[in-house]
């Protein structure tokens, strides 16, 4: 006989029982009468072909086979808690005119002087920010959560249309409490040479990555494009880095490296827009990875006339100048 598939609402009210160990109390739980909770635990296990509770024990008890069971249901349940926040999700994303996906970096700095004076040309539009990292950036694309995504991944999706909007550079941020600094005081750069774009300059001196070899790493988590730059600068280097923490976010590895807890790889527009730093010294690297581009991804085929507004004024935007260390 094939197992008839089991409602969700009648999984929660095994789990229900489960938790309480007594039909009476998980009765009360779901304004349910204890009868018609026994009789539907009884047809799902009559589905199933096994008993979930032992009832001859006082208190109920699961039997072995009904912890697989229950095992399989508070997964399920799991999924449907996912599902209900998706759809919560998707309803609120779907009230403002255009939502946009970046990492926390581009939300807190960059995206509201280019949002605030989009609107001033076109008022009443509601925009919303999402902070997201590359990963769910590209889930959120593909679900319709965001209208344009600012990522520098260079493998997202083909079916997304993209434009690189400028390029940035990669530096090292080194806690000034490493004892490494004070052999390499001629090769720090300082906060007015990476806001003025001076130290991309040919006569600037980088680092060489073998140097810091014996130093703790924070990176960002597996399948960022900053872990992989990061790995493939310090393999081509000859060295495995020895990574002490993973993040989600460069703000967040780059504060921690200030107060001491290893060294990262930033992007160059960062000490720009967080100011200057006692607790953090900054290096130019020698390696051809420290160049990438910063693209928008979007779904070209479901791009409305304001999302093309939105793409035009990005690409027409004032900021894109070469005296802005985020756009060198």
């Amino acid at each position: 006989k094939r197992m008839e598939p089991v409602e969700v609402r009648d999984m929660l009210y095994i789990l229900g029982v489960c938790e309480e160990r007594s039909f009476s109390r998980a009765a009360e739980k779901y304004y349910i009468s204890q009868p018609a909770l026994s009789k539907i635990v009884k047809r799902v296990e009559g589905n199933l072909g096994a008993q979930i509770f032992d009832r001859s024990s006082v208190p109920l008890k699961v039997t072995p086979e009904g912890e697989v069971f229950v095992d399989y249901f508070r997964k399920m349940q799991e999924i449907h808690l996912e599902i209900e926040g998706y759809c919560d999700e998707l309803r609120r994303h779907r009230k403002c005119d255009l939502n946009i996906g970046a990492p926390s970096f581009f939300c807190t700095y960059v995206l509201p002087p280019l949002i605030n004076a989009f609107k001033m040309e076109y008022p009443g539009i509601a925009i919303k920010m999402i902070e997201s990292n590359d990963s769910d950036l590209c889930k959120f694309l593909k679900a319709g959560m965001v209208d344009l995504g600012f990522s520098v991944e260079p493998t997202m999706p083909s079916n997304f249309k993209s434009f690189v909007l400028q390029k940035e550079n990669i530096i090292l941020a080194v806690p000034s409490s490493l004892a490494i600094n004070r052999e390499l005081l001629s090769y720090a750069i300082g906060y007015e040479d990476i806001c003025s774009g001076r130290f991309l300059m040919p006569e600037i001196p980088g680092v060489q990555m073998e140097w810091f070899a014996k130093e703790n790493f924070l990176f960002l988590k597996r399948g960022n494009d900053m872990h992989r730059r990061g790995l493939k600068i310090c393999r081509d280097a000859g060295f495995e880095p020895n990574i002490v923490m993973e993040m989600d976010q460069l703000l967040s590895a780059c504060y921690l490296a200030g107060a001491g807890s290893g060294i990262t790889f930033i992007r160059a527009s960062i000490p720009y827009y967080i100011g200057p730093s006692e607790e953090l010294v900054f290096y130019k690297i020698n390696h051809p990875d420290t160049t990438r581009n910063l693209s928008v991804y979007y779904r070209d085929e479901e791009c409305t006339a304001l999302q093309k507004l939105f793409i035009e004024h990005l690409k027409n935007t004032p900021m894109r100048d070469e005296s802005i260390p985020f756009l060198t």
